[in-house]
């Protein structure tokens, strides 16, 4: 009994959180971290690699396109969390054309490549070795959306324990998506009668 459940407990925890379809690998796939990478990457050229970070810039030159990303730690799902401290800066290099309107800096994305030898390139003035994969994958994250919150405001009476006391009225405030409304902003239902 005991390990039916925990192989249902693993089955429902794996489906919670998951990449993306693009950047998804096979179980048992080893990942080379992006901390391994920075201590010395000439013995891991070759290796899968899936990163995600910000895009601090896009170059598009005759046959590939080049991103600089700054690296933050991916939580569960793939999303960089950009709450925590960026560790570095790698390079994502894809084949072709992709448009910078589309995938423009400050835009959060995950990579899944194979790495080849860093590439050196200036930021400012200062000379920066950029750790580089070649990816044909990459998801492009849409902003991400809070979600609403609902509270309850029981006025200057207090919540009563009779749900019949009839000392006030009591007023619900859904705040999100930008929005608080108040429920004298909040439209009235129309009842229709046949």
């Amino acid at each position: 009994m005991k390990k039916i459940l925990l192989a249902s407990l693993a089955l429902v925890l794996s489906g919670c959180a998951s990449y993306p379809d693009n950047v998804s690998v096979a179980d048992g796939t080893e990942l080379t971290s992006f901390e391994e990478v920075s201590k010395s990457d000439s013995a891991l050229i070759g290796k899968t690699v899936r990163w995600s970070g910000i895009i601090a810039k896009v170059s598009n030159e005759k046959k590939v396109t080049k991103f600089d990303v700054l690296y933050y730690p991916a939580s569960t799902n793939g999303r960089p969390k950009t709450s925590d401290q960026p560790l570095g800066r790698f390079r994502v290099v894809m084949e072709g054309f992709i448009d910078p309107a589309i995938y423009k800096q400050g835009k959060a994305i995950t990579a899944l490549g194979q790495l080849k030898a860093s590439e050196t390139a200036k930021i400012g003035e200062y000379e920066y070795e950029y750790p580089t994969l070649i990816s044909k994958n990459i998801h492009l994250w849409g902003p991400l959306q809070k979600a609403p919150q609902v509270q309850f405001n029981y006025g200057w009476h207090g919540v009563q324990p009779n749900w019949y006391w009839r000392g006030g009225v009591r007023h619900v405030y859904i705040i999100g998506q930008g929005k608080t409304k108040s429920p004298a902003a909040q439209a009235k239902p129309k009842l229709s009668h046949d």
